[in-house]
């Protein structure tokens, strides 16, 4: 087998290897023979055979240049799921395992849907059988793409920092998977820390272990030095979810509308289609609660659409921050936010059916803050767009205005001082924003006084 190197994210959005395997045993129909397992295994290559293993549409719109700067190759990848499978079956059958750590292991991934020893296959042997099947299919051929050398630093050694509190993790997992934390403990130590922990997770989701949110926050971290995708943590782990009221507080970076808005960049919306868009922005709750991108966005614009602000000052406000024109929509500004208060609704009634959207109260005492700062910013932008941004702030909601500023700011011509940029960061501060929030919009306009 070859080596490889980048992160599973430029090859997978799912979960892979050996721990996606047993995934697919686990939602399967209990085969009956040892054909019809590995028949499971040969069906599971076909599929991924038959499919990119990511969106390359975001390289694609690069230019050479472009690619070359960022590290990326466009390539033929004949490295398909055969050859991550084997990788991870190389480590246990070169491991010091015992059958019955193996089997332990291999019977919690799967639900003990398929248990070779009642088949009379030791469970060595039959990951040596299912290592002979991948061997023995030819290497695909098709167009994907791959990391450069600028992603060497994904991977070994950043491993290594997460070693002991994946190994506290499983080891505090005693009493929710009786008896196989041992095992796991083993695999994770003496054959591969990557493969225990993607086979911790696996047993995790078959058990329906409950997880709490927080504690699938701290998996989901765990999992970044190896360069998943986010579903190989998240996706089919029983969460226990905050309450959706809580929703403001998930977000590190922009949220609701004014994040809404800036997905509508004019470089993105000619290739994307304006309901796409929209639809993907809805529904991107990442690991946060479901319905938490629905619900602000809700609020944000149901108390635009409830305001005093004519239509003419709701079009130029969506034209200021999102740099479009809702024409291209055909529609204006009232209309075009009808139609994302629709498509929340739609998403809050599938995601949080007992969910009863409300409106939180406004953060009235820091208007004058806001309206500071926007009169401070007001030599950077159109005086359309600064008489609505005031108009919002004033008649709507402070908070929202403030992030609108924010996302008009992001893209404009100019600078702030450094004095203005700490102020900023403060407010958003006040207003209980992520991190990332303020510094992300304008950082870069900050210059020395």
């Amino acid at each position: 087998m070859r080596d490889q190197s980048g992160p599973y994210f430029e090859k997978y959005d799912a979960d892979f290897g050996l721990s996606g395997l047993t995934g697919s045993f686990a939602l399967s129909t209990p085969p009956g023979t040892e054909e019809a397992a590995l028949g499971l295994v040969t069906g599971k290559l076909i599929a991924y055979d038959g499919e990119t293993p990511v969106d390359s549409s975001g390289i694609e719109r690069l230019s050479e240049d472009e690619r070359h700067i960022l590290g990326f190759d466009v390539f033929h990848d004949d490295f398909g799921y055969a050859e991550e499978l084997r990788a991870d079956l190389a480590k246990l059958l070169d491991s010091p395992l015992s059958e019955e750590a193996l089997g332990a292991v291999w019977l919690a991934a799967t639900g003990g849907v398929w248990d070779p020893p009642a088949h009379g296959i030791g469970v060595r042997d039959w990951l040596a059988r299912m290592d002979a099947t991948c061997a023995a299919r030819p290497p695909r051929t098709m167009v994907g793409r791959a990391p450069g050398p600028s992603w060497s630093f994904w991977r070994l050694p950043a491993v290594e920092t997460v070693r002991d509190a994946i190994l506290a993790e499983i080891r505090a997992s005693a009493g929710e998977l009786p008896g196989l934390t041992p095992a796991l403990v083993e695999v994770a130590t003496r054959a591969d820390l990557d493969l225990g922990f993607r086979l911790f997770l696996r047993a995790l989701k078959t058990a329906a272990v409950p997880v709490p949110e927080e504690r699938c926050n701290r998996l989901c971290e765990l999992g970044e030095p190896f360069g998943y995708p986010f579903q190989v943590v998240y996706e089919g782990l029983t969460v226990v979810w905050q309450p959706l009221e809580v929703a403001r507080r998930l977000f590190d970076g922009d949220f609701g509308l004014s994040e809404l808005a800036g997905q509508f960049d004019p470089i993105w919306e000619r290739s994307v289609p304006a309901p796409e868009l929209l639809h993907r922005s809805v529904i991107a709750d990442g690991y946060h609660v479901p319905g938490v991108q629905a619900l602000v966005l809700w609020e944000d614009t149901v108390r635009l659409l409830r305001s005093p602000l004519s239509g003419d000052t709701l079009t130029a406000l969506w034209v200021a921050a999102s740099n479009t024109d809702p024409g291209r929509f055909a529609t204006d500004g009232p209309g075009w936010l009808r139609r994302i208060a629709e498509a929340c609704r739609a998403r809050l009634a599938a995601a949080a059916p007992e969910h009863t959207p409300a409106l939180p109260p406004i953060r009235a005492d820091l208007a004058d803050a806001v309206l500071h700062e926007l009169r401070e910013a007001t030599p950077l932008l159109e005086p359309e767009h600064a008489t609505a941004l005031e108009q919002v702030v004033v008649q709507v909601d402070p908070d929202l205005g403030f992030r609108l500023l924010l996302r008009v700011l992001n893209t404009a011509s100019g600078s702030l001082t450094k004095g203005q940029y700490a102020r900023c960061r403060a407010l958003g501060e006040r207003f209980g924003y992520g991190e990332d929030h303020v510094s992300y919009a304008i950082e870069h306009l900050a210059q020395d006084e």
